[in-house]
């Protein structure tokens, strides 16, 4: 629905900014490597991202009770409410903490900063409107039943979660449409010399074209514990979105987990 349907007004605040770098390309931001207890919770549906950074003025609402909607082109995409405006916009939604990443963590954020994301991605431009009411749960309501907003539906983004290698068409389409997705997962020194660095010196060192190892050998390997998520995830072992799974992809292996088994399969990459 159009936010100009609506019999009742909104203010409009601000369009989004969102986090750019040197070449104006949205910022992509992976921060669930930076959660000191990753090793001890599972990544949720949503916590993969990628994300963005964004701004928006709301200074003027703070403690300010409402309910705010997000519009892509005048169209309304969310509709949610809160006690104070200002402070559930930025530091919820704007800047996803490695926290909520995680079980346990604020799922919506990271969903809706995700779309927002891909919205600004691909060209869109995502606004904020509120209105200023103590009746914010009952407007809600009446909102969501009334204009339907796609971002609203849980469903609107799937879970990134698979138990098979994509196809190779899936995988052209992933990396024509998702190339800067890829290319902003960074591999650092500290990563390399890191947790897995006997992983990634048993691989470099071996002759073989594919090797199949259970969960449990790589942890004999790594001399540590898996986290919770490289036993449930797909992602986990993707360097799309894992800065430690971009070093094997850079020397040469894709690694397929069976979640079945609990291995994974290393496989050389051919040229």
């Amino acid at each position: 629905m159009n936010l100009s349907d609506l019999t009742h007004s909104f203010e409009f605040v601000a369009s989004i900014s969102v986090e750019r770098d040197e070449a104006g390309v949205v910022d992509i931001k992976m921060p669930q490597s930076r959660y000191e207890k990753s090793d001890e919770y599972s990544v949720h549906r949503y916590g993969w991202g990628p994300f963005c950074d964004f701004s928006v003025d709301t200074s003027e609402y703070v403690g300010s009770e409402g309910v705010y909607v997000f519009t892509a082109g005048y169209e309304i995409k969310y509709v949610g409410e809160t006690v104070d405006i200002h402070s559930r916009i930025r530091p919820g939604y704007g800047n996803i903490s490695p926290r909520n990443c995680f079980e346990g963590g604020q799922q919506t954020n990271c969903r809706i900063n995700h779309l927002i994301f891909e919205t600004v991605r691909n060209g869109g431009q995502v606004s904020l409107w509120v209105e200023e009411t103590q009746d914010r749960k009952r407007r809600e309501m009446e909102l969501v039943e009334q204009c339907d907003p796609p971002w609203n539906k849980a469903s609107t983004q799937s879970p990134k979660v698979t138990t098979s290698r994509p196809s190779s068409q899936d995988s052209t389409s992933q990396s024509a449409g998702q190339s800067s997705s890829s290319s902003s997962v960074v591999a650092t020194e500290g990563t390399r010399n890191g947790k897995y660095a006997s992983l990634y010196s048993y691989l470099e060192s071996s002759d073989s074209e594919k090797l199949h190892l259970p969960m449990d050998e790589i942890e004999e390997i790594i001399d540590a514990s898996l986290p919770a998520s490289a036993r449930k995830y797909d992602t986990y072992w993707r360097p799309s979105s894992q800065p430690h799974a971009k070093v094997w992809a850079e020397l040469g292996w894709d690694a397929t987990p069976d979640f079945d088994e609990m291995a994974v399969t290393f496989e050389r990459v051919k040229e």
